[in-house]
């Protein structure tokens, strides 16, 4: 019975346009298309972002590194060395005490993050430049 009705309302149901499924297609290709480049924006503003606090983590690193006094002990290493070798264990934990760990930490860290979202950011830049938009298959 009820597989009557459906029949009964499928055949009376009008035939769509002939453009129809191609104007479907174009928009659910143009609106990929605009979230492409809406992650493209979002990506590249991270990048910058990430690339920006590399930069500044940098010049702050080689700031600390000089005024905690680390650059100081190695350079005994370079003007003294037999003084560095027969103080080898003081000297290497006055280089350990003296070393800004944390602030090279987040160095390393917004570099890695920068390395990542310019992965990211190159990979949909690809997609638009391929055209490699995904079109649903109605099989």
């Amino acid at each position: 019975m009820k597989k009557d009705r459906t029949a009964i309302i499928l055949r009376k149901a009008p035939e769509p346009p002939v453009y129809l499924a191609g104007k479907i297609l174009r928009f659910i290709e143009k609106e990929e298309q605009k979230r492409t480049y809406r992650r493209i924006a979002v990506w590249g503003t991270l990048f910058v972002v990430a690339l920006g606090s590399a930069v500044a983590g940098i010049i702050n690193l080689g700031a600390e590194l000089s005024r905690s006094g680390f650059l100081s002990f190695a350079s005994l290493f370079r003007t003294d060395f037999s003084y560095a070798m027969a103080n080898a264990n003081e000297l290497f934990l006055s280089l350990a005490e003296s070393f800004p760990a944390i602030l090279a930490a987040f160095c390393l860290a917004s570099i890695g993050f920068a390395v990542c979202f310019a992965a990211r950011l190159i990979y949909e830049a690809g997609m638009v430049r391929r055209k490699n938009f995904a079109i649903p298959s109605f099989s």
